[in-house]
């Protein structure tokens, strides 16, 4: 019983961390930023996944040990984790899968911080997420940032998260690069 309040107690402060995130979002303030550990954020968020994902769906996470502490909100981050995963199962319309995060340290060069504006050379973590879902074209892909934009009928989603997700990369100076293919 006392595991189970712990998890109950963990979840009311993340629902208030939201709650405190869209209203800060809908006054246009920022939140504040702390110096964090990734690991335990994407360990936190993978526990919630694990519980709503299907049965059908795997999920494996590979977090490199001793990465450097990064500036940031971790509800933040684990909004970004938990949008991405649930458009990684979306993208599998209900057949079995594999989601793949990873979490590793990696150096951006000149060149990748002139692709996508934000991004600073030199080391940073990346988080990255994987799926075998059925992949998107160009002209879908060209457009997935795009507010309300959604690919799914309509009553099955808004088309926010991965404007969030955008948004939400862009407010750490981060980026989001995607590689995707039918």
């Amino acid at each position: 019983a006392l595991e189970s309040i712990a998890e109950i107690n963990k979840a009311g402060r993340r629902a208030r961390d939201l709650v405190q995130q869209i209203l800060a979002f809908s006054r246009k303030q920022t939140l504040s930023r702390s110096v964090i550990a990734l690991g335990p954020v994407v360990e936190e968020a993978v526990k919630l996944l694990q519980a709503t994902l299907p049965a059908g769906v795997r999920l494996t996470v590979d977090c490199v040990a001793g990465l450097p502490d990064v500036s940031a909100d971790s509800t933040e981050i684990h909004q970004v984790l938990v949008n991405l995963c649930t458009n990684a199962w979306h993208a599998m319309e209900g057949q079995p899968g594999h989601i793949d995060i990873r979490l590793k340290e990696v150096t951006v060069d000149a060149a990748l911080a002139r692709e996508h504006a934000g991004l600073r050379p030199g080391k940073c973590v990346r988080l990255s997420v994987r799926d075998t879902g059925k992949g998107m074209d160009a002209a879908t892909t060209e457009r997935i940032f795009e507010p309300f934009f959604t690919t799914k009928a309509i009553d099955e989603g808004t088309g926010l998260g991965l404007s969030v997700v955008h948004g939400i990369m862009q407010g750490h100076e981060g980026a989001i690069v995607v590689d995707s293919a039918p």
